[in-house]
């Protein structure tokens, strides 16, 4: 009997040396999941009434249960057929009241050898390799299979943790990065592997990758949970630009990279961390000074002033945008702040003058945007006033 390897992180793959067959694109799902659950039952004879209650659940009264299993074996060992004539007979054996796959095959399954528990270095990037997505993905709906793909799921992301500063203190650091493919689909919320990956791009002198990692995060948290990345990560962020802007200009140099070219007219529409940066600046300048200076927060509702579904709220955040850059003066500035928010900062504008510059953006929207069932509340504060002091209009 030849030996044969069975890949379960992704597709499910049966191999020999010569051939291999794949779940992917397969019109028989059953039988595939059926093979799968004999593989990673192998050890014992499945018995039929578990594969039925697997398969078909308590089904329909009427219908040949034992008929139907005796069917889509047939089928499963029509598929093994193609690694070599007689492989669905020699695989899968008959045993009692049940099924098995063949304890006397030489087999070798990644699922098995990636769960052994390894504290070697080497050894665990050897682990990781093996995992090339979910456990049998295109079987996720599968409540063996979401459990079992939850434990290797839980496994790979615990080595990646566990692994990361042990290769940055041999100065490996840079033997991460090509597992960032798979972290990233499987992880994209997660901030702590984000903040180990960025830290790996800039040790490896590559900035650009590392601020790419944070500007997709913070999109997809802006997005999906409206909420910004925290500090460390931005830290790490800033500690990327940092580094990639470092080298020397003359006067001019510095001139022509502040220098706005291009500028659209209205306000400027800026990142939510340079608008925080501007706020500081700002309300030092106010504690000096004494000048009046307000900020604007606007939010997009529905008419009934509920939150908008993801899908009208990404088109009618662009259309917001647009209208705050062209309904303001291009000393004002705004940014969007969560995925329903724009902030904007109003210089040399009171509390009334503020609400009339809200009024006019919210009218403005409403003119452009006549057959939107969106509509625009807004709060107004003073720069100097804490969060609780905001004004609702």
């Amino acid at each position: 009997m030849k030996e044969i390897y069975v890949k379960t992180f992704g597709d499910l793959i049966i191999g020999t040396d010569e051939r291999k067959i794949s779940s992917e694109g397969s019109r028989s799902r059953k039988a595939w999941v059926a093979l799968g659950y004999l593989i990673c039952n192998r050890h014992k004879t499945v018995k039929k009434s578990e594969l039925i209650e697997l398969l078909w659940g308590h089904g329909d009264e009427s219908m040949n249960s034992a008929g139907a299993l005796k069917t889509l074996i047939y089928r499963v060992r029509g598929e093994l057929e193609r690694l070599w004539e007689g492989a669905g007979r020699d695989l899968i054996l008959s045993d009692g009241d049940g099924y098995r796959f063949n304890w006397a095959c030489p087999i070798t399954v990644d699922c098995e050898s990636f769960g052994e528990d390894t504290h070697n270095v080497d050894e665990i990037l050897e682990k990781l390799h093996l995992y090339r997505g979910d456990f049998l993905r295109n079987m996720g709906s599968e409540i063996w299979v979401l459990t079992l793909g939850a434990h290797y799921h839980n496994i790979y992301v615990s080595r990646i943790m566990e692994v990361a500063p042990m290769l940055r203190a041999q100065g490996r650091g840079d033997e991460l990065l090509s597992f960032w493919h798979i972290v990233s689909q499987i992880e994209p919320f997660n901030e702590d592997l984000h903040r180990i990956f960025m830290r790996a791009y800039i040790d490896s002198n590559r900035q650009q990758d590392a601020m790419k990692i944070y500007r997709k995060l913070k999109d997809r948290l802006l997005s999906e949970l409206g909420v910004l990345p925290g500090d460390e990560v931005r830290a790490l962020y800033h500690e990327a630009k940092r580094i990639n802007n470092y080298h020397t200009l003359s006067v001019e140099n510095l001139k022509d990279q502040l220098r706005e070219t291009d500028a659209p007219s209205g306000a400027m529409i800026c990142e939510y961390d340079f608008f925080r940066v501007l706020y500081r600046s700002m309300a030092r300048s106010v504690s000096r000074s004494g000048i009046a200076v307000h900020i604007a927060l606007l939010i997009l509702v529905d008419k009934s002033g509920n939150e908008l579904t993801a899908k009208k709220l990404e088109r009618s955040m662009e259309n917001l945008e647009e209208v705050i850059r062209t309904s303001l003066r291009r000393g004002d500035s705004a940014a969007k702040c969560t995925s329903s928010q724009y902030v904007i900062m109003l210089p040399s504008a009171n509390y009334e003058n503020s609400c009339m510059v809200c009024e006019r953006i919210a009218k403005a929207y409403s003119r452009k945007y006549p057959g939107s069932d969106t509509m625009i509340h807004y709060e107004v504060c003073p720069i100097d006033l804490d969060e609780k002091d905001f004004m609702l209009t």
